[in-house]
């Protein structure tokens, strides 16, 4: 071999010994390809164009008197993947700052609120001043909407104390819904009422006074209860100084079958324990998705375990997407009615699929007319996520709701049938779950729910529109619930002890008696083989030289 044969060849050592010890810092940065580890993709290409709802072009296209303003739901880009609190906080704070920015530069906008469940900011608007245009330009904006109205609630009517009972083989005596699903059975074999979990109702209010209404606070002598209630305006904004009342007895009736109690001699409330927190988000006229947002919103901050929805907007609402999704990432589940249209109908935010969706049943076990449900397409909501199926049925289950007995402002009882009274039977049929474990996921409750709901005589084999999986078995979810957290025990009991023994089995072998330990992971692999590769490769091409 020639001198510069022996250069050329000394070179291209040098060069193998450097790509070889660069190989590590080149996997982990992302330059070769590991083998079996996912990897994220880049940001797309662009903001995309930025979807503004038709009934606020047509808000902003018509006639305006003096000074009129329209409210402007701004919707900004959403974070990735899980996230917490804090991470939604953040985002939200650094990327709301433009549209802050432009309210505090022109006297045509005002900031009405900010939300950081989605990332989203009300504003107040002068449409003859400003155009939808401008706002589209902002950086990071993703959607415009108006703050939408929620329709009112139905009316409750007043039933005597001595009406709508039901007698358990234990001995309680309770309204006929909860002897349904078997909720005396879990407070007497399995010990518990629902401690320990927190359900936050949003509805039009409760009455608090009410004998089987008690509503969690830290300080009972505190009128605004905190922790245990908030009232929102029409913008989302708290109101200082609410105290706790019902607007339209909707709420004192829901609010009662989820936690309430037994004054009058019969249980109204599937678990009695729970912590009961009340979110004033509508009024017998109705509220908006402001209002909504900013119930869920103060669920989340209180810690609450399960949200509990019996309200809806008829149709396909893709602007609950983001605030259910993140509250299902803090760990909240929630539960909603899936409304009372009838079959072929539903009701967001009941219908998207990150909520338990709720129909009604009668004691007859028939689902009434009145009970809403179908086959739903992803499609169908804006901005739904990929990982959702492309079609799906509503309800998930369905629960006692026509003809429910529970409390009344004023110390009465009433009785009123509805997917919105079927709904806190879920909620309270949850709290008893949580109780047993704590530790459940939002999808962990809803297959449980599902593989344990009773199938009626007469339904569908599977899943269907009218039923769901079937009716809740509260003494079944629990049982089960109960059952899969001792096996998970036992399971980790049993892996401690063989990661023990393991562990003694090592302890004698001698280090530095075989070469340079590896942890056997994919990358460490792929290090070892493209390392291999480029030797081999640059050896041959020395040889052919």
């Amino acid at each position: 071999m020639s001198r510069s044969e022996d250069g050329a060849a000394g070179g291209v050592w040098l060069v193998v010994a450097a790509v070889v010890l660069s190989l590590p810092s080149l996997v982990i940065v992302g330059w070769i390809p590991t083998v079996g580890v996912a990897t994220a993709e880049g940001p797309a290409d662009g903001l995309g164009d930025v979807e503004i709802d038709d009934e606020l072009e047509d808000a902003f296209a018509g006639t305006h008197g003096d000074d009129e303003r329209v409210e402007v739901v701004v919707r900004l880009e959403e974070l990735e993947g899980p996230t917490d609190r804090e991470e939604l906080e953040e985002h939200a704070a650094g990327s709301q700052e433009p549209v802050l920015e432009l309210a505090e530069d022109c006297e045509a906008i005002t900031v009405a609120a900010e939300f950081w469940l989605t990332n989203a900011v009300l504003l107040e608007v002068d449409p003859d001043a400003v155009g939808l245009e401008e706002l589209t330009e902002l950086e990071a904006v993703d959607g415009l909407h108006g703050n939408f109205e929620v329709p009112p609630p139905d009316p409750v009517g007043t039933l005597a104390a001595d009406g709508g009972e039901a007698e358990t083989d234990s001995g309680h005596v309770t309204t006929a819904g909860l002897a349904a699903i078997g909720a005396p059975t879990v407070w007497d074999e399995h010990g518990t009422a629902g401690e320990g979990v927190r359900v936050a109702v949003l509805d039009t209010g409760v009455d608090a006074d009410h004998p089987d209404i008690t509503l969690h606070t830290d300080d009972p002598g505190d009128p605004t209860y905190p922790g245990g209630w908030a009232e929102f305006d029409g913008t989302g904004e708290p109101v200082a100084g609410s105290t706790p009342r019902d607007t339209a007895s909707h709420g004192t009736h829901v609010s009662g079958t989820v936690a309430g109690g037994a004054a009058s001699g019969r249980h109204v409330g599937v678990a009695p324990e729970a912590e009961l927190a009340h979110g004033l988000v509508l009024t017998e006229d109705g509220g908006t998705f402001a209002q909504i947002l900013a119930g869920m919103e103060w669920a989340v901050e209180t810690d609450s375990d399960v949200i509990s929805a019996s309200f809806g907007v008829e149709g396909t609402v893709g602007a609950f997407l983001d605030p259910v999704h993140n509250a299902r990432a803090e760990g909240v589940t929630v539960v909603g009615a899936i409304g009372n249209a009838g079959a072929g109908n539903s009701s967001s935010p009941g219908n998207l699929h990150d909520v338990v969706s709720v129909g009604a049943v009668g004691d007859d076990d028939r689902v009434p007319e009145f009970s809403g449900g179908g086959e739903l397409e992803r499609t169908s909501f804006a901005g739904a996520p990929g990982d959702w199926p492309e079609t799906y049925v509503v309800p998930d289950v369905v629960a006692p709701g026509v003809d429910v007995v529970s409390s009344v402002p004023g110390g009465e009882y009433g009785v009123k049938p509805g997917t919105s009274m079927a709904t806190p039977h879920v909620s309270g049929t949850v709290a008893l779950m949580l109780s047993i474990d704590d530790g459940l996921t939002p999808e962990e409750v809803e297959a449980t729910l599902a593989e344990t709901a009773r199938s009626p005589v007469g339904a569908s084999e599977g899943k269907d529109v009218r039923y769901g999986h079937g009716v809740v078995d509260a003494a079944a979810a629990v049982g089960a619930t109960e059952s899969a957290r001792t096996s998970s025990a036992d399971t980790d009991a049993q892996a401690s002890r063989d990661d023990a023994a393991d562990g003694d089995a090592t302890d004698g072998a001698a280090d530095g008696d075989v070469g340079p330990a590896t942890d056997g992971s994919p990358l460490h692999g792929a290090v070892a083989t493209a390392a291999a590769l480029v030797v081999v490769t640059l050896w041959l091409a020395v040889r052919r030289r």
